[in-house]
């Protein structure tokens, strides 16, 4: 009896979400985008947030492609596209034995990196670091950084993991693509200037940071005359 309470306000629980998805879309859309790509996104967007998939990332790129004036079927295909990235983010993080229900940011930080070029096991690599969620979901947008300006996707994976585990903090990651842009304006590859990071953030997870050595030393009193 117990269990089918349960199982019966769960369903009400994803009905009630569904319906709040369905009039927040109506609502930032109205106006936006034409009826048909509206309702299309009401339909997709119903259903991703049955699966605990956020909707913003759809409802954007609605509108993005109607305020380009990109014909209604390409914005439709490109939104369909949203979707599936959405469900490849939210499968990774699961394999990556993630607790659920999952972070809606979270997913759409992997799916973002999976826009940029990442794969659905990349993100599942990065997952599971074992840093908190906040960590993880910055870890994934400068991973779809990376990959945008040109760095590979195994040297981006190891760069982002290597700085993770290192508990590097989310301001420390943020800096890591404009670090590998400064070693491609010497002349290194993407490839080779991520690597190299790589390394020295591997390095630093084995031994930590060096030991505070603590103020230096008062210099002797000068001597009474």
């Amino acid at each position: 009896m117990i269990r089918s309470c349960a199982a019966v306000l769960c369903v009400v629980a994803l009905a009630v979400t569904a319906l709040d998805a369905q009039q927040t879309i109506a609502g930032r859309l109205s106006g936006r985008v034409s009826p048909e790509i509206a309702m299309l996104v009401q339909e997709l967007g119903s259903a991703a947030a049955h699966r605990g998939l956020p909707v913003d990332p759809l409802i954007q790129k609605a509108i993005e492609g109607s305020a380009k004036a990109i014909p209604s079927d390409r914005v439709g295909t490109a939104v369909r596209l949203v979707v599936d990235q959405l469900d490849t983010a939210a499968a990774a993080l699961r394999n990556a034995g993630l607790a659920t229900p999952l972070d809606t940011v979270e997913i759409a930080a992997g799916a973002f990196a999976i826009t940029a070029g990442l794969r659905g096991r990349d993100i599942t690599e990065i997952a599971r670091t074992g840093r908190p969620t906040a960590e993880v979901i910055v870890g994934l947008r400068v991973a779809g950084t990376l990959a945008a300006i040109g760095v590979p996707p195994s040297e981006t994976v190891t760069l982002v993991s290597a700085s993770l585990r290192g508990r590097r903090g989310a301001g420390d990651l943020l800096t890591l693509p404009g670090q590998v842009q400064t070693e491609m304006a010497r002349g290194a590859t993407p490839a080779q200037a991520a690597a190299g990071l790589a390394r020295a953030a591997a390095a630093q997870a084995r031994h930590g940071p060096p030991p505070d050595r603590g103020p230096p030393p008062h210099p002797p009193a000068p001597p009474h005359p």
